[in-house]
């Protein structure tokens, strides 16, 4: 190695500080230029550049295996390089007709190649043992081996090679081109470069993070449990070594550590050169000795077959157990063996702390516990121990274990180790690992310290090298060594002697057992407190360091003399012969010496018995329930000790089945008679001229006569001369596949090969593996035994193997037979083909791999490559999964998560691929894994182009299927629903949105406790789903994420909030200038700044935090992103960006349609076809549509819980921040005051915003009523605006203060679509709960706004445009009598700042002093508390300006009334003509105070007359060119734009579209009658649902007819809602099977027709059900339909084998299994597949009549299991991957009526002796029973954790599965006007909570 380094050194000129070698090769640390110019330039750079400001150390740590994160610009090469002088051989080259024949792809071509081969091996060798001898022939040609690997090389890699040195001539252009051609096989490690100086070639990899040894030793997790993996590993090898060989390149003997693997289990293989080196002179003679020896003995002995390192191990063992090797040396041996590495801190040698430093040479440690234990103590690790194993039994076992019960979680980390090494370790790197803060005094400064804060074991430094304790840093002191040693070096010494002393010695076995041993795994690990995470987590993620169990069995102790038997004999005192008592005692206590000199007993030494505890019995128990902990966790865990103890089913089937020589013989000879006979008559051998057969025998005889005859002497067998023929390529090529066989076994036994020595030689390896599967033919999973048997030749015994190597300088280690089976010498394209069989690889392989290497081919730089590569993967996609399994999906997953998550493909591939996939999945599997990908791309809004494909309605239907209901509306709603604020609408919001809280009084931000947050719970069921497919992405599982508990609780139709007044102490003590809304506010992690609430009172020395900067401007660039244009154009006051959508619905015309002007204004042009815009609009339109679909199709409970509620909140966050309440710029800002005008909206900028949200607001009230508004709306916005308690100085946060504009934008919206008599009903109700609390905000001297005076103009503006708009609706007369009080509090504003003023508190006056809230006494006595930063607020919003904004048009309003109701009417009427005199150029045209009562009068005129005027009519009077004609302003024709059709009603589906934009001012929209609409016990259930916490895991059955379903004409058989809940199936005497929609109509009473009747069964139908990955029916009779639901086409069926044993249940597998099980009267239980013909597997669950009919079938969750449920009472458990029978018990007296399965493991069952009883699988008590009185529970269903149950008496009964109680939790009899005839079978909706119950007449209901 030395010298190889050098001549890197001299030849790559790179430093030799830059070199860290390995066992076959050097591993670089090189800047990325330096490689790239390598590579593209093809020149090797001058000079390597040093690493700039990085010291020795660091650069030695970047060269560790275990270092990822490297310098930006350094990268790592590993560099392998062959000395010329030893290729100097010759090499045979290969004749082309040995090569595989070309055309394998086709059986005939294979057969045609097997044939071909065999016939030139089998002559081969005839002509090798019969002719050559007694010829001389010619040499066969050979080339010099260095010119083959160089052409081969070339070939391989496509690189030509570079020459480096002096003098070497240039390469010709011409030979670099040539290398471009073949295209590159994507499993070799392609090398980076090539390059050949004047005696190295060197061939230059890119560096190898992760190879398979990583995977085998540190992850193994990662391939347990599937066979289809470590095939697929096996897969990817043969594909690189048939590249490598058809490029004539061999690839070496090649180990684990030279197949590269990626998180993916993407494998590439490294070329392992050494194999081509022939050996030097100098060591041929002693290498070829050593073999030779090593060979005989082997095959003389044949018990010494255990390989060389094995017996180096033994060796080493016994050498230090007799104390031949110091402890220090054993010890770091053992460090090697489990891979660890000096200098890496990850992964750093261990040894043991023998003594505490307290007392001169040291108090001994207790070797026996580790040192973390001793450490932390007993208490602490059973806490650790317990905690995580009650998290992980709360956890279930999904994936990868958060939470596993362990101990301790390392024995030596990188930042004890970077401690340990501080002195000389520089200040960055310690800055970077251990605290980012540079405290030198922190650092342990002596010996002692170290030895007492350290829970990890001490390193070899401490033992060795004194520059340890030597600071290089000139703040942090030398490390102290303890007082009784005068130097380092003497510590040094007296440590080492330390560790090699008695004391130690005696009990180091027992740290070695701790931690290289068997206390690391198991109930002996429990017991010594010692279980560790890294080997109980079942990680599968890629790591190159962690714990390694190196032995199993106990070690056996170092044998040290006991201390009391000196050499001398001791003095004897008594006389040596004593009566016989004595002497027996004496005998004794010798017996016990002597054993204890033997070293033989251990356990009677006193030490070890007194150390077991103090109560031995309690410890026994603890030990066996925490070892039972360690059991639950699942097998993947244990697989270590049994790999392959589980085949699964599929592949037991498909393995080929090996005929036996003797059987072929037999059958062989008949075939081949027969196709003789045909062919003798034309099939003649022609012989060569003069060719004689016999002559050589003739020869023969005539030699012997002579022999004998002549010379009387006797025929000797003559010894030929051999010749070795030089060695071959094919010689080469037998090799590697040897290799193979040998990688394939390691890979199989890895766990006992860990204490091998890691650079054993090829004959090694092999001798090693032949023993341990000679050992353990067990562990071999099936289906690689054949080839293992094929490639090691295992049926061969070793000695005979080794003795057919035909020469010594031969490279394999034996020959293989030129026959096997009838196949030719293995090679990787015939163990590739399916036709051979020896290595049965899934069909779907090829097509997998092609998919995989498609995607890594590419690389994606834009959305657009991005649409290219998903549009190409998705086309593959079909083919594979229609033939994959679930162990397939596993391997295919991470490349589908993985496009998921990547910026330019996640929309697409959401589009293209999450239907098939997640079809595939089945939906508990695609919430696991999909769910985050697709919540990750509805958040990212970086791919905005055809984003909106996620919110089409086809998407989200299949999202809903997919994923299920529940799952949708929990998880992904809220994200699909926040499209509707906009993309750039800051993206903060979509993470306040599931994080932030509506509890606004409690600040605002903090994500703590959350009101209304029904959506922001994860459920309960998804965290605890024990799912059987690990995530594999990057080995992370989908993080069981923290959502936040709701606290919301609804009292008399009301919102209440939990926490609502933990605020006012903190907003007191923060004072005037305080800028956060209370000290509970909490920014949201990721760097958010902080929110729109800090930025402080303006009057406050107008300063504002940086982090208010940022966040400003942050939100004003996106701001004017979105709505650029809308400033550039929106003159309108009220323009509305309505959208035509075609039929199609794909071109969208985009129009501003404006009031305010005429047309020829040109006001209203076409938005610019500008994409960003155009995009949005698309967007928000594709978005509105679908919400629209959606809330009709969820039906009215369930879109007001998720959708409406989600809405309602978005609204809120339309209106958060400054921007968002500035005005929209309008054209007329100064015309005319009138009526109209009062009602003009000025809208602001969040206005435009919200406009999707209040559409789709309305368009649910549209759908189902006007309940919708009085019952949900609105006590939300009561909600909203609810003033919080306390007193003094109350901050509002941004969020409420957004809330209050919400509130009263979303309360006109509804005041416009009420009725009149609701609106009278509800009057007092808006005018006390919203009105009156806006004003309270709005008039209070000492509530500020965080957005200061423009937030209060604003909702000032707002609030008025409402009142009027009431006052519009209901009349001057009703006004004094209902809204008097409301007017006057605005009004009352204007004279209360004038009277401060008065007072002479004015602004100015006030900012000077300090007080934060003062108190004021007025003139009618009260005091009034205020602030005077709120103030200046008041006295900046309630100015002239908004006097004459407000009065004028209340006075043309209510005419005289308005005197009456405003008190202070002449202030403000003062006020008002004071603005005009300011403002009033005298060139404008103004309405002043006198004209007004006239055009009062214009107005009120016109109020008799028609609801529509004719537009002659119109005056103009108002801003928006329109009339007020009784309760609604008119808008004449001639302002609307012709031909787009804007005031459309589209009847339909959709209801009513709000198009135009002149509804926006309407008075009054009637809602029109919807068939949805909620009325009758549709609307009581509607009104009790909403008020429900959404928290209710119990199933309330409230007996509330909802719907009936009538068509059939016999007795209900068997429903079975769909997925969605929006269908359902129903199976029924009558032979039919219908399709009925869910949808709500009416009030309860009405009944609904089928949407679609099968009539093809031919007997009553018993079971129907949906198969959930392809959406089709099963339905049976006695024979099985597979039918389309949706085209009602028949696909399959699948008739009884017998007609006299009727298939008598039906069920069918989860996904991702595709089975259907059917059991029949002969309880034999039936898998089919429904997409092939024929039988998957069949079992017999029971023998003999006893048992009876199979009843009913039940699958678990996982498709697991199957249950069978007899007529006799009994049940069958069977396991569904090995189709063995786990348990059959006699669970009920009577017939078994109904079996469900449940998550986790549990079953309930149903019998006809009147019980119903819930069981574990395996458990034999069962763990509830409960008996029911009257009759049987013959129907049941589950909700939660909770069976409902129905019985002929029409019972309906709630039943715990969780509390054992003998009752059930509730009893319902059904009434007779809800419920007629008898009660035959029930179902239970889910997410709808309601119950579909049919009938013995053959007619269904739905209750509630």
């Amino acid at each position: 190695m030395e010298g190889f380094l050098q001549s890197v050194e001299k030849d790559l000129n790179i430093d030799r500080r830059q070199l860290a070698p390995e066992r076959t090769h050097v591993t670089a640390f090189v800047p990325a230029k330096w490689l790239q110019s390598l590579k593209e330039r093809r020149v090797l750079p001058a000079a390597c550049p040093r690493p700039e400001g990085l010291s020795e150390v660091e650069v030695r740590t970047f060269l560790q295996h275990s270092v990822q994160k490297l310098p930006a610009g350094w990268t790592r090469v590993e560099i392998h390089g062959l000395r010329k002088a030893r290729l100097g051989y010759p090499l045979r080259a290969q004749p082309p007709d040995q090569r595989c024949g070309s055309n394998v792809d086709t059986l005939h071509g294979f057969m045609q190649s097997v044939a071909t081969q065999n016939y030139h091996n089998l002559w081969g060798r005839a002509h090798g043992l019969y002719a050559r001898p007694y010829r001389r022939p010619d040499a066969p040609p050979t080339v010099p081996a260095l010119d083959a690997l160089r052409a081969a090389l070339h070939r391989a890699y496509g690189c030509p090679v570079l020459q480096v040195g002096r003098n070497v001539p240039g390469m010709s252009p011409a030979k670099e081109s040539v290398a471009k051609g073949a295209p590159l096989c994507p499993n070799m490690l392609q090398a980076e470069a090539l390059l050949e100086s004047a005696d190295m070639l060197y061939i230059i990899y890119p560096y190898v993070q992760y190879c398979l040894h990583d995977v085998v030793t540190f992850s193994p997790a990662k391939l347990t449990n599937s066979h289809a993996k470590i095939l697929f590993l096996l897969f990817h090898v043969l594909q690189a070594m048939r590249a490598c060989h058809q490029a004539g390149l061999a690839c070496g003997d090649f180990s684990l550590r030279d197949v590269a693997v990626d998180e993916k289990l993407c494998s590439r293989l490294r070329v392992n050169f050494r194999g081509y080196e022939g050996p030097g002179e100098e060591e041929e003679s002693l290498e070829g000795g050593l073999e030779r020896v090593s060979e005989q003995s082997c095959l003389q002995r044949q018990e010494v077959t255990c390989s060389a390192c094995q017996k180096d191990l033994r060796d080493l063992v016994l050498q230090w157990v007799h104390g031949q090797v110091s402890n220090f040396d054993y010890l770091m041996r053992l460090n090697s063996l489990a891979g660890r590495r000096m200098g890496d801190p990850n992964y750093h040698p261990v040894l043991p702390w023998v003594v505490d430093f307290t007392t001169k040479n040291g108090k001994f440690r207790d070797l026996r516990k580790s040192k973390f234990r001793l450490n932390k103590g007993d208490k602490q690790l059973d806490f650790t121990y317990e905690m995580t194993k009650q998290a992980f039994v709360a956890g279930g076992s999904s994936g990868e274990q958060l939470h596993v019960p362990h101990h301790i979680s390392d024995v030596l980390s990188d930042i004890t180790y970077y401690v340990y090494t501080a002195r000389r370790t520089p200040k960055a790197v310690l800055c970077c690992h251990v605290r980012s803060q540079w405290e030198p005094n922190e650092y342990p400064a002596s010996m002692e310290r170290m030895q007492s804060w350290t829970p990890d074991e001490c390193i070899p430094e401490f033992y060795t090298d004194p520059t340890i304790f030597r600071s290089i840093h000139p703040d942090m002191p030398d490390l102290d060594v303890p007082s009784w040693c005068s130097s380092y070096e003497e510590f040094i010494e007296v440590h080492r002697m330390l560790l090699e002393s008695w004391e130690v010695s005696q009990d180091l076995h027992h740290w070695i057992d701790l931690t290289f041993g068997y206390k690391l795994l198991g109930k002996d690990a429990v017991k010594e407190k010692n279980v560790c995470l890294h080997l109980v987590d079942n990680h599968t993620h890629l790591t190159t360091y962690g714990v390694v169990q190196l032995f199993d069995q106990p070690h056996p102790r170092r044998m040290v003399g006991p201390a009391y038997t000196p050499a001398e004999a001791p003095a004897i005192v008594r006389p040596l012969l004593q009566n016989i008592r004595e002497t027996v005692v004496l005998e004794d206590i010798q017996g016990q010496v002597t054993d204890v000199i033997n070293g033989l007993v251990l356990e009677a030494t006193p030490s070890e018995t007194t150390w077991s505890g103090e109560k031995p019995i309690a410890g026994e128990d603890d030990l066996e329930q925490g070892t039972e902990a360690l059991d639950s966790i699942s097998a993947p865990g244990r697989a270590a000790d049994q790999p392959c103890a589980t085949v699964p089913p599929a592949q037991a089937s498909t393995l080929p089945a090996y005929a036996t020589d003797g059987k072929s013989s037999g059958v062989r000879p008949l075939r081949r008679s027969k196709t003789g006979a045909v062919d003798q008559l034309d099939m003649k051998i022609t012989l060569p001229e003069g060719f004689n057969p016999l002559q050589a025998l003739e020869e023969l005889e005539k030699l012997d006569n002579f022999l004998v005859k002549g010379l009387s002497s006797e025929m000797q067998l003559m010894e030929q001369p051999w010749e070795e023929p030089p060695l071959g390529l094919s010689d080469l090529f037998q090799r590697d596949m040897q290799a193979l066989g040998v990688l394939v076994a390691e890979i199989i036994f890895a766990p006992r090969l860990r204490p091998s020595k890691p650079g054993a030689s090829l004959l090694e390896r092999f001798l090693m593996v032949r023993n341990l599967c000679r050992y353990h033919p067990k562990e071999i999973p099936a289906p690689l035994q054949h080839v293992l048997h094929v490639l090691l030749q295992l049926s061969v015994p070793v000695e005979k193997l080794l003795k057919s190597k035909l020469g010594k300088s031969t490279v394999q280690l034996f020959e293989y037979k030129p026959i096997s089976q009838g196949l030719p010498p293995p090679c990787p394209t015939q163990l590739l083909s399916p036709f051979s069989s020896i290595v049965p690889f899934p069909t779907y392989f090829p097509a997998l791999h092609k998919f995989i290497f498609t995607y890594q081919a590419k690389k994606i730089e834009d959305e657009g490559q991005g649409r290219e590569l998903v549009f190409q993967l998705w086309q593959q996609l079909e083919g594979i999964l229609s033939e994959i399994t679930p162990e397939g999906l596993e391997i295919l997953l991470p490349f589908i998560l993985s496009l998921m998550s990547e910026e330019n493909t996640a929309v697409y591939a959401a589009w293209y691929l999450f239907e098939p996939i997640a079809k595939s999945l089945g939906p508990k599997n695609a919430n696991k894994y999909l769910l985050k990908p697709l919540i990750g791309a509805y958040e990212t809004p970086c791919s905005r182009h055809g984003r909106f494909y996620l919110y089409t309605d086809c998407f989200v239907a299949q999202l809903i299927v997919r994923l299920g209901l529940q799952s949708f509306l929990l998880n992904l709603l809220p994200h699909i629903l926040q499209i509707l604020v906009g993309i750039e609408s800051s993206r903060e919001e979509s993470k306040s949105f599931l994080g932030t809280t509506e509890d606004d009084e409690s600040g605002g931000e903090s994500p703590v406790s959350c009101v209304f947050g029904e959506e922001i719970k994860m459920d309960v069921e998804h965290s605890s789903a024990a799912l059987d497919l690990l995530d594999y992405t990057s080995g992370v599982s989908f993080h069981d994420q923290a959502y936040l508990p709701e606290g919301e609780d609804f009292q008399s139709g009301l919102y209440v909030g939990e926490s609502l007044q933990p605020q006012e102490q903190e907003s007191l003590s923060l004072g005037r200038l305080s800028d956060k809304s209370s000290a509970s506010e909490v920014s949201l992690g990721e760097d958010r700044p902080a929110d729109g609430d800090s930025q402080k009172d303006k009057s406050s020395l107008k300063s504002m935090d940086s982090s208010q900067d940022l966040k400003q401007s942050e939100e004003s660039e996106e701001e004017e992103e979105e709505h650029e244009e809308e400033e550039h154009e929106d003159a309108a006051v009220d323009a509305e960006l309505t959208v035509v959508v075609d039929a199609a619905g794909a071109s969208v015309d985009v129009t501003l349609a404006d009031d305010s002007s005429e047309p020829e204004d040109g006001e209203g042009e076409e938005l610019p076809d500008h994409s960003d815009d155009k995009e949005q609009t698309i967007l928000l339109d594709t978005a509105c549509k679908m919400v629209r679909w959606l809330s009709a199709k969820l039906g009215p409970t369930v879109t007001s819980r998720f959708i409406a509620r989600n809405l309602l909140r978005l609204l809120t966050s339309c209106y958060v921040g400054p921007t968002r309440q500035q005005f929209v710029p309008s054209s007329d800002e100064n015309s005319p005051l009138s009526t109209g005008n009062i009602y003009q909206k000025r809208p602001v900028l969040g206005d435009q915003v919200s406009k999707p949200v209040l559409a789709c607001l309305v368009h649910v009230a549209y759908l189902y009523g006007e309940p919708v508004l009085t019952y949900q709306y609105l006590p939300y916005i009561s909600y909203l605006v609810a003033p919080g308690g306390g007193s003094g100085s109350v901050r509002l946060n941004s969020r409420k203060e957004a809330g209050l504009l919400a509130a009263v934008t979303l309360t006109q919206k509804i005041v416009v679509c009420l009725s009149d008599t609701t609106l009278m009903d509800i009057l007092p109700k808006i005018s006390q709960e919203v009105l009156l609390p806006v004003l309270g905000f709005l008039t209070s001297p000492a509530v500020g706004f965080p957005s200061g005076a423009q937030a209060r103009v604003a909702l000032c503006v707002k609030t008025i445009s409402l009142i009027a708009l009431i006052c519009l609706r209901i009349g001057q007369e009703m006004v004094q009598q209902h809204l008097s009080d409301t007017v006057r509090n605005f009004f009352g504003a204007f004279s209360l700042l004038q009277e401060l003023q008065d007072q002479g508190l004015t602004a100015e006056s006030l900012s000077s002093c300090e007080v934060p809230v003062m108190e004021v006494p007025l003139s009618d006595g009260k005091l009034l508390a205020l602030d005077p930063s709120v103030l200046v607020e008041l006295q900046k919003v309630f100015n002239p300006e908004m006097a004459y904004i407000t009065y004028i048009p209340f006075s043309c309003l209510l005419g005289d009334v308005i005197r009456t109701v405003v008190p202070n009417h002449l202030l403000v009427e003062k006020l008002a003509s004071l603005h005009l005199e300011n403002v009033n150029p005298s060139n404008l045209q103004v309405v002043g105070l006198e004209q007004t009562p006239s055009v009062v009068g214009s107005d009120q005129d016109t109020r008799g007359a028609e609801p529509f005027s004719s537009p002659q009519e119109d005056t103009h009077s108002g801003t928006f060119g329109s009339v007020l004609v009784g309760n609604r302003i008119q808008v004449p024709v001639d302002t609307q734009r012709e031909g787009l059709g804007l005031l459309r009603l589209s009847a339909g589906t959709d209801g009513f579209v709000p198009s135009s934009s002149s509804e926006e001012n309407a008075l009054k929209h009637d809602l029109p009658r919807s068939t949805h609409m909620l009325c009758g016990n549709w609307l009581a259930y509607w009104q009790y649902e909403i008020g429900v916490s959404q928290h209710d895991p119990r199933f309330h059955f409230h007996q509330i007819k909802l719907q009936s379903f009538s068509g059939h004409s016999g007795a209900i058989k068997c429903v079975a809602p769909l997925s969605s809940e929006d269908f359902f199936l129903s199976g029924s005497k009558d032979k039919t099977v219908r399709l009925w929609p869910l949808y709500n109509y009416g009030d309860g009473t009405s009944e609904v027709p089928p949407r679609f009747t099968y009539a093809e069964h031919k007997k009553s139908v018993f079971y129907v059900s949906q198969l959930e990955a392809p959406q089709h029916v099963v339905s049976c009779d006695g024979t099985v339909h597979i039918w389309d639901q949706f085209t009602g086409k028949l696909l399959r069926t699948f008739d009884e084998l017998d007609s006299k044993v009727p298939i008598t249940a039906v069920t069918t597998m989860p996904p991702p299994y595709h089975s259907i099980s059917v059991a029949s009267a002969d309880s034999v239980l039936r898998f089919i597949d429904h997409r092939k013909p024929g039988l998957q597997h069949e079992f017999r669950l029971a023998s003999g009549a006893s048992a009876g009919l199979i009843r009913c079938l039940a699958v678990s969750p996982s498709g697991r299991s199957v249950v069978a449920g007899f007529s006799s009472g009994f049940i069958v458990l069977l396991d569904t991957r090995t189709g063995l029978i786990m348990r059959g018990w006699p669970a009920h007296e009577g017939d078994i009526l109904q079996i469900k399965a449940a998550e986790g493991n549990v079953l309930i069952s149903s019998s006809s002796d009147h019980s119903l009883t819930v069981w574990k699988e395996l458990e034999q008590k069962p763990l509830h029973h409960y008996k029911s009185a009257s009759e049987p529970i013959h129907a049941f269903d589950l909700y939660g954790n909770e069976v409902v149950t129905g019985t002929v008496a029409n019972k309906i009964g709630v039943y715990s599965m969780l509390e054992s109680s003998a009752l059930p939790t509730s009893t319902t009899k059904l009434s007779s006007e809800n419920f007629r005839g008898t009660l035959t079978s029930l179902a239970v909706l889910p997410t709808k909570c309601h119950l579909l119950l049919g009938s013995d007449n053959g007619i269904i209901r739905l209750l509630a």
